[in-house]
C-alpha cells in the first residue's frame, strides 16, 4: 500500500464527493486528478528499462520528488485547452498522491517532502507497505461514491425532466 489502484481511487473518492458541492469537479477534471495521483509512480518506469540494461535512474529519479511530479504535470498541462484547470487537477492527484506516501512506513526512510529547500525525509509510520487493508477500504469506498454518485445523477435527471 498504497499502489496506483489505490492512488486513483483515493482521487477518484475525493474529486467525486467534491463534485456534489462544487461543479468544477466534473468527470474530465476527475479523470486528471487521477491521472495527476499516479505521476509521481512514473518513476516505475525504470523497471522496464533496467531489464533492458538501460539504466536511467539516475534521470527519472525526482519525478518522485514533490517538486518534480509537480513539473511533469505542468507540462502535462500544457496539452489541454483549459492549462490552469488542468494543472489544478493533476495538482490536487500529485497531492494525494503524497498524502498516502506518507502514511507508510518505509524502510528507505520515507520521502524527500520539502526537497531542494529541506534534505530531511518525512513519513508517518503508520501503514506498513505490505499492507493492502487501506488499498481494500479505498476500493470499497470508491464503489459506494460511484454508486452513491450514479444514484444522485438518477435523481437530478428525473428533477429535471420533470421540470420541462
Amino acid at each position: 500500500m498504497p499502489d496506483w489502484i489505490t492512488h486513483i481511487a483515493v482521487a477518484y473518492i475525493l474529486c467525486t464527493l467534491l463534485g456534489f458541492k462544487y461543479k468544477e469537479f466534473n468527470t474530465g477534471n476527475t479523470v486528471l486528478a487521477m491521472v495527476g495521483s499516479v505521476i509521481p509512480d512514473f518513476i516505475k518506469v525504470g523497471i522496464i528499462t533496467e531489464y533492458l540494461g538501460i539504466g536511467v535512474w539516475d534521470f527519472i529519479a525526482p519525478i518522485h520528488l514533490p517538486i518534480g511530479s509537480f513539473i511533469i504535470a505542468g507540462i502535462l498541462s500544457l496539452f489541454f485547452k483549459e492549462r490552469k484547470t488542468a494543472f489544478l487537477f493533476l495538482s490536487l492527484g500529485v497531492i494525494t498522491h503524497y498524502g498516502l506516501d506518507l502514511l507508510l512506513r518505509n524502510v528507505s526512510g520515507g520521502i524527500y517532502l520539502f526537497y531542494p529547500l529541506y534534505w530531511g525525509q518525512w513519513q508517518l509510520g503508520l501503514v506498513a507497505t505490505d499492507d493492502f487493508t487501506i488499498s481494500m477500504v479505498a476500493l470499497i469506498v470508491a464503489v459506494v461514491v460511484y454508486m452513491i454518485s450514479r444514484l444522485k445523477k438518477n435523481q437530478n435527471k428525473e428533477e429535471h425532466e420533470d421540470k420541462d
